[in-house]
């Protein structure tokens, strides 16, 4: 049985839940061992030397030490590093990929760019969703909504909710840090705020109550991005498979590889601009069967592909077979 190191990333919200998914999936296969960064390197080499690794897995990377990843490539141990963040933080993974023997990011832009950097064993790998969590449930009435936005208040998703308040009569539900961005329309009656993050149950309960979810990407050139190359990402975000697993209906924001993943107005319908968003959320509240047609197949194209067992069986496949 093949035996895993995961190195907790040390980031908390959404990563603790991450992390919790992808070692449930190992231990179904593989034996693994969880180490926290912050015990230092004489606790890592004791856990090395008792456990004898093949691979080391760490998400994001950025508060690994180096110290610590150089002595487990002189282990022979492969490192591993999924990038999570690509490509906000670009200026920071250009020259952390080198130090790893095996790098995978979620957005393929990103992967051109490892690629081009020489790295020989770069790897595009999406994350997923987690079907025990994500899935379809009857929720009470204060989760239920037209539109809903679970998410960071970026500026372009503040710019479509304040149109949105302004030229339809839907009733709207944003789920994070939006009083600030949205204080002018605080009383607005067709609007609700759930100010701050929320578990990733808690979100599933707002897929589920809408009708349907508004999903739009970060912004690549953000002010407060690390991201000075300016690539610009081509690839959806983890939020469109937890929406997908519900088997609840979103509206997404056009993506380069979104068809590589689900079939358009088939299992997912996509705008790329505000008059085309408010035709389509005008069309698709008219009609309520085509909705949940639409969404009953993102379901289950999401359940038969777009999984964290899926990504990790992906994973452990090209760990194995990547040759140093």
């Amino acid at each position: 049985m093949m035996k895993i190191l995961l190195i907790t990333s040390s980031y908390k919200g959404i990563y603790d839940h991450f992390e919790a998914w992808i070692v449930s999936e190992l231990k179904k296969k593989y034996n693994v061992k969880l180490f926290q960064i912050h015990a230092g390197l004489p606790a890592l080499q004791s856990l090395v030397k008792s456990f004898n690794p093949e691979a080391a897995l760490t998400l994001v990377g950025f508060k690994f030490p180096i110290q610590m990843l150089q002595w487990l490539k002189k282990q022979q141990v492969k490192t591993v590093v999924w990038f999570t963040e690509d490509p906000y933080f670009m200026n920071r993974t250009e020259g952390l990929s080198g130090y790893y023997d095996i790098v995978f990011t979620i957005d393929s832009a990103a992967l051109e760019f490892y690629k081009n950097k020489g790295h020989k064993h770069a790897h595009h790998l999406p994350l997923a969703a987690a079907p025990e969590v994500f899935r379809p449930k009857q929720v009470e009435a204060k989760y239920r909504s037209d539109i809903c936005l679970v998410g960071y208040p970026y500026p372009d998703r503040v710019k479509y909710i304040q149109l949105l308040l302004q030229n339809t009569a839907y009733k709207i539900q944003v789920v994070g840090k939006w009083k600030n961005p949205l204080f002018r329309f605080q009383n607005n009656p067709k609007l609700k705020i759930l100010e701050g993050w929320v578990e990733p149950a808690i979100a599933a309960n707002y897929y589920n109550g809408a009708k349907i979810v508004l999903n739009t990407h970060r912004p690549f050139n953000l002010r407060h991005n690390q991201n000075r190359l300016g690539i610009e990402g081509k690839s959806i975000n983890n939020r469109t498979f937890d929406v997908a697993a519900c088997g609840a209906f979103q509206l997404i924001e056009f993506k380069e590889d979104l068809p590589n993943h689900f079939i358009e107005d088939e299992e997912i319908v996509s705008f790329e601009s505000y008059q085309e968003l408010v035709k389509k959320i005008d069309y698709y509240m008219q009609f309520e069967e085509e909705r949940q047609r639409i969404a009953n197949n993102a379901r289950n194209r999401a359940l038969e592909e777009h999984t964290f067992e899926h990504r990790i069986e992906k994973m452990i496949d090209i760990i194995k077979d990547s040759t140093l």
